[in-house]
């Protein structure tokens, strides 16, 4: 059954080995690190104490009593005589602790003062001290008007010694406690780095737990005061146990999500509200404060025990992974440590009454024995984040070597998919290739029946009236003469303007059928309507893209054809400014006339015509007014 046991939990008892040896180890060595000071502590049976009315008087000649009583006394304002011992020193000093404010006298004369309670600050007697010269004829005895701390019941502890070594007793003393708190906030800004990062709740709380380890470890002494004298670091150590097990809860929540989570929560939030008044309470009552964080603080610490243990063990017995092996063995040794230190510092005195021993060892331990503990339980959490964060690089690897070879796969299909674009693309660039000419084919031959209309129109017109014009010279030539000869010659121009109309549109023909040379036509149609018209046209054409298409000059020259005849005939224009140019990928057109501008529905067929081409082929035409006359604008993609 043993062995069963065992080979069960060996992996858990196992971890639990290491943890102890660590401490074990830890503590040896800085246990031996340690030095006691060369001094004496002075016998308080030689003491002798009288009441003090002010702060401002002298010791008293009489009155004084002997020092029986000191918890009865050590709430007041009072004066303690205490008798110096003869000896040798180099560099006399006293070095008393559990003492609030203190003012020192040697033959009458103020040697020392320190009054950090007279002046609202708080004070934590236990590890506030004063440490002050004696004169080198060292007097029979000190007179020290002092008041311990608020609710204080410790004894003054006076020693005498030499000033360099109590110094250097609390730098042996303590500096493994300084060591401990910079471990512990170093690991604090570590995780508070992987909280930014990661966004984890239980990072958050490992911060907070490594924070208030670090704070109790580094304030929880007497050499901080050589670094720092303020008295208000000291006085606030007790708030860092609350905040501690707030932090423990939390963490043990995010570990084991779903295992007593209802429990953990209302006792994580119970510990919040506790921690946060305690916090609170040192800054408005000393009273409240001390009653919040010596009595009331031993349910809340034995609650967590409790349900952590509990929710540790169930964690332990379902999974039996890494993360409950440490978290139970860290665990156990946080809490066997803790309670030592709970009963040590937070049991009534009655209690010990019981047991007369238990108060006599568990003075005898060390000090600093709960950072220690601490530092094993946060060392257990290191493993556990380093684990956590193997196991994610590890899925991550297995993410991004799945991720590469879903890309591959993808740039292959992509590939695949360009190369059938790329087909389609050339099929499609043939068929609007195809398209384009079988349009501009359509336009031509649209372009070819209304020149054939016009031809149809204007010179069936005019041989009409010529034939007119020779029917009444016929019957005039025997009658008038003269009047016969001028509808001859009446006839004889129409005859020429006939022949002129046909000549211009068999030439708008002939260029249908080869090479469109656009400048060349504009410029052709430019000088036949100054001369036909007698009109003024200003042209500045730029340089054109030889990308345009047949059908694209098509359009624009039709668009200006239209233009000129509409401002000749109903604008009555006499003078037009033409630009046609090449602007960011466009074809820009800019036709002004000096005459009017012709409402939408008067507009000729021809023009309409031309803005609907201009639609088709991604452009736009605009006839509207400006102050210099009516203006013609078209804007097609080059």
């Amino acid at each position: 059954m043993n062995m069963s046991f065992l080979k069960r939990h060996l992996p858990v008892l196992r971890t639990f080995t290491i943890i102890l040896a660590l401490l074990f180890t830890v503590g040896g060595a800085l246990a031996a690190f340690e030095r006691d000071a060369d001094a004496i502590r002075l016998d308080s049976s030689g003491w002798r104490w009288a009441p003090a009315t002010s702060w401002d008087e002298s010791p008293p000649m009489n009155g004084w009593r002997p020092y029986t009583a000191p918890v009865e006394v050590a709430q007041k304002m009072y004066w303690l005589r205490v008798p110096l011992p003869a000896g040798q020193w180099k560099d006399p000093a006293l070095f008393i602790l559990h003492a609030g404010d203190n003012r020192a006298f040697a033959s009458g004369i103020i040697i020392y003062e320190d009054m950090p309670a007279r002046k609202g600050v708080r004070v934590n007697s236990g590890f506030y001290w004063h440490m002050f010269r004696l004169p080198l004829q060292l007097p029979d005895h000190v007179d020290l008007l002092m008041r311990n701390g608020e609710l204080s019941t410790q004894n003054p502890s006076i020693e005498l010694g030499e000033k360099a070594s109590f110094v250097n007793r609390s730098l042996h003393k303590d500096l493994d406690n300084i060591i401990l708190g910079g471990l512990l906030i170093f690991s604090c800004l570590v995780s508070i780095g992987f909280y930014v990062s990661h966004r984890e709740k239980l990072y958050l709380y490992f911060a907070l737990l490594a924070f208030a380890g670090g704070y109790a470890s580094f304030v929880g002494n007497q050499l901080i005061k050589f670094l720092w004298s303020s008295p208000w670091i000291s006085f606030l150590q007790e708030t860092s146990m609350p905040w501690a097990t707030f932090a423990v809860v939390g963490a043990l929540e995010q570990v084991f999500p779903g295992i007593n989570g209802r429990a953990l929560k209302t006792l994580r939030r119970i510990v919040l509200w506790f921690s946060v008044l305690a916090t609170a309470g040192a800054f408005v009552s000393v009273y409240f404060y001390t009653f919040w964080t010596s009595y009331l603080y031993l349910p809340i610490f034995l609650s967590m025990f409790v349900i952590s243990y509990w929710t540790i063990w169930k964690a332990y017995r379902t999974r039996r992974d890494l993360e409950s092996i440490w978290v139970m063995a860290g665990f156990t040794s946080l809490v066997a440590i803790a309670f030592v230190h709970v009963i040590r510092y937070w049991l009534p005195p009655n209690l010990y009454e019981w047991w007369p021993g238990l108060r006599d060892y568990l003075v005898s331990l060390p000090e600093d024995l709960i950072y220690l503990g601490l530092f094993a339980f946060v060392i257990c959490l290191i493993r556990i984040i380093i684990y956590r964060y193997t196991a994610m690089n590890r899925q991550l690897t297995e993410l991004n070597r799945s991720l590469e070879q879903l890309v591959a796969s993808r740039i292959e299909e992509i590939r695949a998919s360009n190369s059938e674009l790329e087909i389609a693309n050339e099929r499609l660039a043939a068929s609007q290739k195809e398209s384009a000419e079988a349009m501009a084919e359509s336009m031509m031959l649209e372009e070819r029946h209304r020149i054939t209309g016009a031809i149809h129109d204007t010179v069936g017109h005019t041989l009409s009236a010529a034939i007119i014009q020779l029917e009444a010279a016929r019957r005039l030539l025997p009658l008038d003469r003269p009047q016969a000869e001028e509808k001859l010659e009446a006839s004889q121009n129409l005859a020429r303007q006939g022949l002129e109309d046909i000549r211009h549109s068999v030439r708008l023909l002939r260029d249908d059928l080869g090479h469109f040379d656009l400048p060349g036509a504009i410029g052709a149609l430019i000088r036949d309507a100054e001369q036909r018209s007698g009109c003024r046209v200003d042209c500045r054409i730029g340089p054109l893209p030889l990308t345009l298409s047949a059908l694209q000059k098509r359009v624009l020259f039709q668009a200006l054809q239209e233009g000129l005849a509409l401002g000749l005939k109903h604008g009555s224009s006499k003078r037009f400014e033409f630009e046609l140019e090449a602007e960011s990928g466009a074809i820009r057109f800019l036709l002004i006339g000096d005459g009017k501008t012709l409402p939408e529905h008067e507009l000729g067929l021809g023009l309409k015509a031309v803005t609907e081409r201009v639609s088709r082929l991604g452009g736009e035409l605009r006839l509207q007014s400006s102050s210099g006359g009516a203006v013609l604008f078209l804007s097609m993609p080059a």
